[in-house]
């Protein structure tokens, strides 16, 4: 089962920079992160300065390789440099079997 991780992230600065450097981040880890399947990034529609984000990795031991890799320090860097602020809440867990026969997507 793949392990979900979900992120609400509400930023501060220029919106549109901080938008395409978080862009980045998505490709980088979808270029360097093995066990990361999925990376979907989403801007809400009611708050501009909020963020939504959702990884599925093969497992949960991706996901601490993730945590540990360059790329989410590298985000984290970029953010500071640039003095835009960022405040995340995340949610993560395992995905869920569905009936068996039952196409979900």
């Amino acid at each position: 089962m793949s392990y979900v991780v979900h992120v609400t992230a509400v930023v501060e600065g220029d919106l549109e920079q901080i938008e395409i450097l978080i862009n980045d981040y998505r490709y980088k880890c979808l270029e360097n992160q093995l066990g990361m399947e999925q990376f979907f990034v989403c801007r809400s529609v009611e708050q501009q300065n909020v963020f939504l984000y959702t990884q599925v990795f093969t497992d949960q031991d991706a996901h601490n390789i993730h945590l540990e890799s360059d790329d989410p320090k590298w985000f984290f860097e970029q953010m500071q440099e640039k003095e835009f602020k960022f405040q995340g809440q995340w949610v993560a867990g395992t995905e869920i079997n569905s009936s068996a026969g039952q196409i979900l997507n």
